[in-house]
């Protein structure tokens, strides 16, 4: 690599600009490609917490220029949903989808440019095009076929930094307003951005202290002077975190409350540990060491600039991102949030790229970010076993690495002592060989961390296809059955003890015509609301507080069956896969006006299990008499039956048990099926089968069970 640092070329010719361009063009290109296959390979989303969120507000404001959740108003959350929204004016949901995927590739692996003009401000042409290929594949480029916020704000916080740079080593207004625009809309891009106002901000605060007049200032201060001085920083830290915990619950919790148990920097530390492991450990080395000064090193304005947003983009990513990972440990789960401190890579391979070309470095400094490494490599959970961890691409090198080559984590730690000590080697070899030998040092470096982050992206996305490929068959060709049967017309999915909710997401993603989704017993969660309707005593849905207004009407339901029954045509069935890949069926049915159910059952597990409150069917539609077939299993010991046959109520805007008509007594023997025929009245009925003899299956399951059961209603009994 060329040791000469051109800060201020001159006038080029258009053949120049050209050779310029064009290798930088070419990487572009070749990672586009990439990661093109990598997205047509990907058959369907998976992280639906996320995908179908992004999704549901896209198509909002498509449809409507409002962000929504399944038809309520909502905060439109991030600028990326905006951007895609337009794409969801094709017609055909395939190819909305993977027009967005080839989109987000695009516009993800777009964050070469910024990185690489960022990198030309303090070294040459061929260590930044290294910087930029180097951002441009880390393992968290795969989420560039996800429907994820990371496809515009990765490649957008890397121009921010760019131009905040360019402001401060310019200092031209056209700079500064740029800057300052750019900087102003990075919350909108995503939230997490809030960051980049912050980085600014400490930019000034370090462009000061950093500054001639204040340097020679600090030159006469006494002891006394900087006690003083630390007294105010202090006392600014602690006015500011308590202005700070007034307006969020999110920096009280982490602060205030749960100081003691380290939880930003625990977590902190595992979201820096599988970064580290994601780029190779050498770029976080030799990144967080090129912030440091080495003796003798040339001083360029450019090189302070860098430094200075480098090392508040550091500061102000890593507080967020062990901020947030800490609040999550409380409030959901303890997680690896990598995800939220990817934005740093961009500035760690421009260090990089410096040291390896000027082939110096502070040896202390190297010394202290290897320490450090180490460190949090050896306690973040490496998750070798996973075949993906959704927050935490970098660790996905070692999860294929194990899947094919049962690499272990003991085997992976060690992986991570070597290069970090490697990373030390190179940094103190480099400026004692010899020129050529440095120089070929550094392009075999280079080549390997390359090398690494390539392969460790690749892992990322065949850990992403395969999760795809699997979770596809729990919804079942056609996937868009819903759309092909509605023409897009209002339609309402319900469901009853959903235990697997991958299929309706699904469907949900897949078919747009469902605008609402629910279910009776609140198994049924987000993202968006899923509220259950109110029921009236006679089987009719009603979203108000009265059933002469019921709000909401839809044209269609897709029907859980058999525990959903709805009133109106059947247009449609659907197989699909609920949990345990069990084979169960959707029915797609043209609704009566108003919307109203021929019977629902309830107190069924999704494994068709009765539980503790026993189970229930409700007949809503009695015009004429019928007879309703229950069949029970039980397994090892048997267990007395009461069936009642019992009248319907209303209670709490819920149909309920009335009072009894009779009882029918049977017994389930053991490991066998007994069917019991109910004879039904021309009205509306319940059935109320109580277990009496419940077990516990134990293994982890603590549920109370009574019997698989199943209940279907006939007009006339079957003769056979």
């Amino acid at each position: 690599m060329s040791a000469a640092v051109e800060t201020r070329p001159g006038r080029l010719t258009i053949a120049d600009r050209l050779v310029v361009a064009l290798p930088l063009a070419s990487i572009y290109l070749w990672l586009s490609i990439v990661y093109c296959v990598e997205a047509w390979k990907r058959v369907t989303p998976w992280l639906f917490t996320d995908e179908l969120e992004y999704t549901q507000l896209s198509r909002a404001i498509a449809a409507t220029g409002h962000a929504a959740r399944r038809g309520e108003p909502h905060s439109f959350r991030s600028l990326y949903v905006v951007v895609t929204a337009p794409f969801w004016l094709i017609d055909d949901v395939a190819a909305a989808f993977a027009a967005i995927k080839y989109f987000d590739v695009l516009l993800m692996t777009s964050v070469l440019f910024p990185t690489y003009f960022l990198a030309r401000l303090v070294v040459g042409r061929a260590p930044a095009l290294f910087a930029a290929a180097g951002a441009a594949a880390i393992p968290s480029l795969a989420y560039s076929s996800w429907i994820a916020e990371e496809t515009l704000a990765y490649p957008y916080s890397a121009l921010c930094l760019f131009l905040i740079a360019k402001a401060f080593l310019e200092r031209s207004r056209g700079w500064i307003a740029g800057a300052l625009v750019a900087t102003a809309i990075a919350p909108v891009v995503r939230g997490e951005l809030v960051v980049i106002p912050s980085v600014l901000v400490l930019s000034v605060l370090f462009m000061w202290w950093s500054s001639e007049p204040t340097r020679a200032r600090r030159a006469r201060w006494s002891h006394g002077d900087w006690l003083g001085w630390f007294a105010i920083v202090a006392g600014a830290i602690i006015v500011f975190s308590g202005f700070m915990s007034h307006f969020s619950d999110q920096w009280l919790m982490d602060t205030a409350y749960n100081w003691t148990k380290a939880r930003v920097f625990v977590y902190g530390d595992y979201a820096a540990g599988a970064l580290a492991v994601g780029l190779g450990v050498i770029p976080l080395v030799l990144g967080l060491a090129s912030l440091v000064p080495s003796r003798g090193e040339p001083w360029t304005p450019a090189l302070r600039v860098f430094r200075v947003v480098a090392t508040s983009a550091v500061i102000g990513f890593g507080v967020y991102t062990g901020m947030k990972s800490g609040y999550l440990s409380q409030v959901f789960e303890s997680r690896i949030e990598e995800r939220n401190l990817i934005y740093i890579c961009p500035v760690l391979f421009v260090g990089t790229a410096y040291v390896l070309e000027r082939r110096r470095a502070n040896l202390v400094a190297v010394l202290a970010a290897a320490v450090y490494t180490v460190y949090v490599v050896l306690t973040t959970p490496l998750h070798v076993v996973d075949n993906v961890y959704s927050d935490a691409l970098g660790l996905s090198i070692f999860q294929q690495a194990n899947r094919y080559y049962l690499l272990t984590t003991r085997d992976a730690e060690v992986i991570l002592v070597v290069a970090a000590v490697l990373a030390v080697a190179v940094a103190a070899g480099l400026g004692r060989l010899p020129v050529r030998a440095g120089i070929g040092l550094a392009v075999a470096v280079a080549t390997v961390v390359l090398a690494w982050n390539v392969t460790g992206e690749i892992s990322a996305a065949a850990g992403n296809v395969t999760n795809s490929r699997d979770v596809a068959p729990a919804l079942g060709e056609p996937f868009t059955w819903v759309d092909d049967g509605t023409h897009l017309k209002p339609t309402l999915y319900l469901a009853q003890s959903v235990a697997d909710q991958n299929p309706e997401w699904l469907l949900e993603f897949w078919n747009r015509s469902i605008t609402t989704v629910s279910s009776l017993d609140g198994s049924i969660k987000g993202p968006g609301p899923a509220g259950a309707p109110n029921i009236t005593a006679h089987g009719q849905l009603y979203w108000t507080s009265t059933p002469s207004d019921p709000g909401k009407l839809f044209d269609y339901a897709v029907e859980d069956w058999p525990c959903i029954d709805f009133a109106g045509t059947h247009v449609a069935t659907h197989r699909y896969r609920g949990g345990a890949a069990q084979l169960s069926r959707w029915r797609l049915v043209q609704l009566t006006k108003p919307n109203r159910l021929r019977a629902m059952c309830a107190g069924i597990y999704g494994d068709g299990w009765s539980g503790a409150d026993d189970s229930t069917y409700y007949r809503f539609v009695g015009d004429r008499p019928g007879w309703l077939k229950i069949r029970m299993t039980r397994q090892s010991t048997g267990s007395p039956v009461d069936v009642q046959l019992r009248t319907v109520t209303e209670e709490r805007k819920e149909p309920a048990l009335g009072s009894i008509d009779r009882h029918v007594h049977t017994t389930i023997p053991a490991d066998r099926t007994v069917t019991e025929w109910v004879r039904t009245p021309p009205a509306p009925f319940a059935v109320h089968t109580v277990i009496e003899r419940k077990f516990s299956p134990g293994n982890g399951d603590v549920r109370q069970l009574g019997a698989l059961i199943a209940y279907h209603w006939y007009a006339r009994k079957p003769t056979r």
